[in-house]
């Protein structure tokens, strides 16, 4: 009994959890780090890059630091920490609320990122914009409350995140659907007009699932769809393999670099659109868990196979994503 009341508690933190409480799982941005690395081998990007880190690090192992720095309790203007990089991160209160930056919730149907029917839905500290503070650090201005070696690493994860399709597109819930059903909705005009009327599903976290290890179905992006991409292969293989996959013209980013971000958000929309809220999701029933309502959900039986390969792809092209903007940012 005391192992069911354990099991119970840990899986109610986990459902309770934020959206921007999880991104890729760690062998999801380490493959992104390392595939950039791949790609940066022997160019005079690496050179900077390796200025700024410490000896030993490279891209694959800081890909996962800033889902460390998330407890907003070590947020002090004296925190100690015996990384002197993460002490100034703590020590400026500007980063308390950081986990809000690894995500934008955009409603399915918007246009893009830029897309002015959904403005409301973006903003200074979302993952787009923080992305674009990193970029003006590592380019050399005078930001403060982060240091280079600190905006490098929250670079090379909100990169990853950015390709992880819940952590842009999300499902705006209406459990007045069509003959009492419980429906997502869409269209950002609707959204918009009832605003109190359509609650996000945080990233699909409110989305209970069965029959997979995670619980939810941002977690079984997160962690299952990259176990089952991967297969047996460990990080260094898996990227490998993934960095021989042809990138399409589309994988570049047009134009000023502070632009890419936006458009690779547009992208990663077209994806939890039409691959992570396919027709196969239902909502059946609505819950309470900690005075939030959750939905118990099923996907089509082919879920996941379905979406394993496009998994393999957005890994794919953040790491070619990453290495192209971090040339551009160290020509």
């Amino acid at each position: 009994m005391k192992k069911s009341a354990a099991t119970l508690l840990a899986l109610l933190l986990v459902i309770g959890a934020p959206a921007s409480a999880f991104g890729w799982g760690d062998k999801g941005h380490q493959t992104v780090g390392q595939i950039a690395q791949l790609r940066l081998a022997n160019t005079n990007a690496l050179v900077k890059i390796n200025q700024i880190l410490r000896p030993g690090e490279t891209l694959a192992s800081i890909a996962t630091w800033a889902d460390g720095v998330k407890n907003e309790n070590s947020f002090r203007v004296n925190a100690v920490h015996p990384d002197p990089d993460t002490q100034h991160f703590f020590r400026h209160l500007v980063n308390t609320h950081n986990r809000n930056w690894h995500f934008v919730d955009l409603p399915l149907h918007c246009g893009g990122y830029d897309d002015p029917a959904c403005h409301s839905f973006t903003s200074n500290t979302d993952i787009v914009s923080i992305i674009n503070l990193c970029i003006r650090k590592l380019r050399g201005e005078n930001i403060q409350s982060l240091t280079k070696r600190n905006a490098l690493r929250l670079l090379v994860h909100l990169i990853g995140d950015l390709h992880q399709p819940l952590h842009v597109g999300v499902g705006f819930v209406n459990i007045h659907g069509p003959n009492n059903t419980i429906v997502i909705e869409r269209d950002p005009a609707v959204i918009t007009q009832h605003p109190n009327a359509f609650p996000s599903d945080t990233g699909g976290n409110d989305l209970l699932i069965t029959g997979a290890i995670s619980p939810n179905l941002h977690a079984f992006w997160d962690s299952d769809l990259v176990e089952l991409a991967r297969g047996n292969q460990g990080v260094p293989a898996f990227a490998t393999a993934l960095n021989m996959i042809p990138a399409a013209p589309s994988w570049d980013g047009q134009g000023n670099a502070f632009t890419w971000a936006s458009q690779w958000a547009s992208d990663t929309l077209r994806v939890s659109n039409q691959n992570a809220y396919d027709s196969s999701i239902r909502l059946n029933s609505m819950m309470i868990v900690d005075g939030r309502r959750k939905y118990r959900t099923t996907r089509g039986p082919n879920y996941g196979m379905n979406n394993a390969p496009v998994v393999r792809q957005q890994l794919a092209k953040g790491g070619y994503r990453l290495a192209k903007l971090l040339q551009a940012i160290f020509p």
